[in-house]
């Protein structure tokens, strides 16, 4: 089959066309004039720089003149449309970051014209700040404005796109230069760029149809896997950012869970309660605990584990077990039960099954997940030095009072410092298992805290059990033993979910008809449950019995 010639794809507006654009641009100009001191102020909140009438161009008189400057226009706009939306798509956030330096290289003294233009019809919103050597002004889309694209040669505007890669590309450099400071580290920092080239969308055709099918809770949502499905698209992946913790950010960060299966992933490996073992190691270091005690303690932990000792037991006679198994009393004395028992569950992988038990999950009606995510924001991410009018605060206070003492004390001078710390711990540890792994040759990534290893020919000897000795050791010489899962991708993997969503579609769709014909009888309770889930106050999903279940997103 022959391939076809169209292959760039050109971003424009669903609901606009260039021609409305250029000609409401020529009305606005002829009319009152686009971007002066005196035309109405119908964004308030956008503030460019000023510019004088002068500094662009006039329309001229002449028919001709004024077709070829519109046609002109036309391809500009096209250009300038496609650019602005691409580069919202490939932000998180949905913003893009523009010199104006570089636009007015690119598009003429025209761009803050063809800018208000588009303030002005309703499309275009301005982030309205502009920091000098730090940040650009940021443009973002009115959230009824929809995108949809068109495929072109690959020569289509090529004039327009070498010139803005042209501009650009000192702004990347720095922008590379300012990460690799951050990472201090070039060796990481290349050989992670190197196995982001290897990432790739395997189930291309599946996963569109995933998108395509599965019934999201709100279209922001839907469209933000399109988004991150024509990021996989593009290829050329690399670092996009690294924060001042060293956390590493790319595309893979950035894939929302259910699109992994779709990648060529072979399997990944996470830490189990990740962030409350990394306090173990703050913990060490209030109580003077050394790696060396802890390597002696460990054993005894997971011989605990094996005994299947309920939990309740192991924290009565925690203290006693570890005397009895040779750790000098003298060593551990000054060290509170809860604080020993915090450190058990932890290492053991246990610690959200025991903090959060299943009673609490049914009473809440939340996913353990859910409830993870507030304890967490309640204890170890806030800013507040006190437990009142925080229910999962207390609960932790009152099952290890002494560890929370330790929290509240470690983000007493300075409230974010808790946070930051543990998440430069664990790039740290993260940052070494990867140059460990690399120097193997293997093609890995991290997400934070897991270890993703690429179904490639350069990973036939990276096993999970090569990558977790690695983790392991490297946990080890901090003091930390952790606990290691490994989940396990490709096809087999990719057609279960596939199967999941195709059930759970049937259930979703067979639910919410039942729901109307309740509201149609008047129902009051259907009525509003139909009203939150239209407002994408829900999502489903299909428990371990089979039965559809409603989860609420806003806790």
């Amino acid at each position: 089959m022959k391939k076809s010639l169209y292959t760039k794809k050109i971003w424009v507006f669903k609901d606009y066309s260039i021609g409305e654009i250029v000609s409401h641009y020529v009305k606005a100009e002829n009319t009152y004039g686009l971007y002066s001191k005196s035309a109405p102020t119908i964004m308030p909140k956008i503030q460019l720089p000023n510019a004088s009438m002068a500094d662009c161009d006039e329309p001229k008189a002449e028919k001709k003149t004024v077709v070829k400057r519109e046609n002109l226009l036309a391809k500009k706009y096209e250009f300038f449309i496609h650019t602005i939306i691409k580069r919202t798509l490939n932000n998180d956030n949905g913003i893009a970051y523009l010199h104006s330096s570089v636009l007015q290289n690119v598009f003429g003294k025209d761009y803050r014209k063809m800018l208000d233009n588009l303030f002005k019809m309703g499309i275009l919103y301005s982030d309205g700040y502009y920091s000098l050597a730090e940040k650009t002004y940021g443009y973002y889309f009115s959230p009824n404005v929809r995108f949809t694209y068109t495929l072109r040669p690959s020569s289509y505007l090529s004039d327009y796109d070498d010139k803005l890669n042209k501009c650009l590309l000192p702004y990347q450099t720095k922008e590379e230069q300012d990460n690799k400071q951050r990472l201090e580290n070039d060796y990481l920092y290349s050989r992670y760029n190197d196995s982001l080239k290897y990432l790739k969308l395997q189930y291309v055709d599946e996963a569109v149809s995933f998108v395509t099918s599965h019934i999201f809770p709100t279209d922001k949502s839907n469209e933000y896997y399109v988004r991150v499905i024509d990021r996989y698209l593009d290829g050329d992946f690399h670092i996009t950012s690294i924060d001042d913790n060293k956390r590493i950010y790319s595309i893979a960060t950035s894939t929302p869970r259910l699109l992994k299966p779709f990648l060529n992933i072979r399997c990944s490996l996470d830490i189990h309660n990740s962030h409350p073992l990394l306090f173990n190691s703050i913990l060490m270091s209030y109580y003077d605990i050394s790696t060396s005690l802890m390597d002696r303690i460990y054993p005894i932990y997971e011989q605990i584990y094996t005994s299947n000792v309920e939990s309740h037991n192991v924290r009565r006679l925690l203290r006693k077990t570890l005397i009895t198994n040779n750790v000098e009393k003298e060593n551990i004395k000054s060290i509170p039960i809860d604080v020993l028992y915090y450190m058990y569950l932890t290492s053991m992988g246990l610690f959200w099954n025991v903090a959060i038990p299943d009673e609490m999950v049914n009473e809440k009606n939340l996913l353990r997940s859910d409830i993870k995510v507030l304890m967490f924001r309640e204890v170890f991410y806030s800013k507040k030095l006190t437990a009142r009018g925080k229910e999962y605060a207390k609960m932790f206070a009152k099952d290890f009072p002494n560890v929370y003492k330790v929290v509240l004390d470690s983000k007493r001078e300075n409230r974010t410092k808790l946070a930051n710390d543990m998440m430069k711990i664990e790039s740290e540890l993260f940052g070494k298992i990867l140059v460990e792994l690399y120097a193997k040759k293997f093609k890995v990534i991290s997400i934070h805290d897991a270890i993703v290893v690429l179904d490639v020919k350069q990973n036939e000897k990276c096993t999970e059990e090569v990558v977790k000795q690695v983790m392991t050791a490297v946990y080890r010489k901090y003091g930390l033993h952790p606990d290691i899962s490994v989940d396990y991708y490709g096809k087999e993997c990719m057609e279960k979910l596939m199967e999941q969503n195709r059930l759970l579609k049937g259930l979703i769709t067979d639910y919410v008809l039942q729901l109307k014909g309740l509201a149609q009888e008047g129902d009051e309770d259907a009525i509003s449950l139909l009203k939150n889930i239209g407002n994408g106050d829900y999502d489903f999903y299909i428990d371990k019995d089979g039965q559809l279940m409603l989860h609420p997103l806003h806790i």
